[in-house]
């Protein structure tokens, strides 16, 4: 059964994007606010929001929805705290389907180790780019159930390393459709910051270590690419 509701824990740049993306999809969502920064941010958003403790015996989730119905996202700022509330939220329903936000792949191991079902990497392109795509409505579709159900495709991040065969590379001198068969969705310049990002077409852009690139494609094929890049021989 699809989820029906949906509770967003914190309220951060990437939980934003989250909220616009899903407000349409589900009946019922809710945020939810770990101190009163967070509080008073969302308010200003026009965004109704609760507060809550990670020491919560979510009594309030089980009053608000239903839970067999409701699907959730640990998106906390701090991994930290997002590893407590997930396994606090696992601890209490087992059946609840969890997606945790993590920096790293360190992060993503333990969020995975805590209970979540799924993990994503909390790169703010991401949802950058999945935002200005939302005004087609199937992709919309096609989208939420790549980022927030079960579905075989899924998204990842590659950091470009100094061994990388990507390394030095010209964007428009690579086929990643026909040598990997996976889309590139966008790239974060590490010269420009992490913030900095753009979608890949129709830029020429040269790849350097430290760059990432950000794939969307079925799972095995995302770990060619990722054993590609870290210059294992395929």
């Amino acid at each position: 059964m699809k989820p029906r509701c949906a509770a967003i824990f914190g309220y951060n740049e990437y939980s934003k994007q989250i909220v616009k993306q899903i407000s349409g999809v589900y009946q019922n969502v809710g945020v939810f606010v770990i101190d009163e920064a967070e509080l008073l941010e969302a308010q200003n958003d026009g965004i109704v929001a609760d507060r809550f403790d990670l020491s919560d015996d979510w009594q309030s989730i089980e009053a608000q929805f239903d839970v067999d119905g409701l699907i959730v996202f640990c998106a906390l700022s701090d991994d930290a705290e997002n590893v407590f509330l997930t396994i606090s939220l696992r601890a209490t329903f087992d059946k609840l389907f969890i997606i945790a936000l993590a920096q790293d792949n360190e992060s993503m191991m333990k969020m995975k180790s805590a209970g979540a079902d799924k993990v994503m990497p909390i790169l703010q392109i991401a949802a950058n780019v999945i935002n200005d795509i939302l005004t087609k409505p199937i992709m919309t579709q096609v989208l939420h159930d790549v980022l927030y159900e079960d579905s075989f495709l899924s998204i990842m991040e590659v950091e470009v390393g100094e061994i990388s065969p990507f390394n030095g590379q010209n964007l428009h001198d690579l086929h990643f459709k026909r040598d990997f068969d996976l889309i590139l969705l966008a790239i974060v310049d590490q010269e420009m910051g992490t913030t900095f990002s753009f979608a890949s077409k129709g830029h020429n852009h040269h790849i350097d270590a430290g760059d990432i690139l950000v794939f969307m494609g079925y799972a095995e094929k995302l770990n060619v690419v990722k054993q590609w890049n870290d210059g294992v021989t395929l």
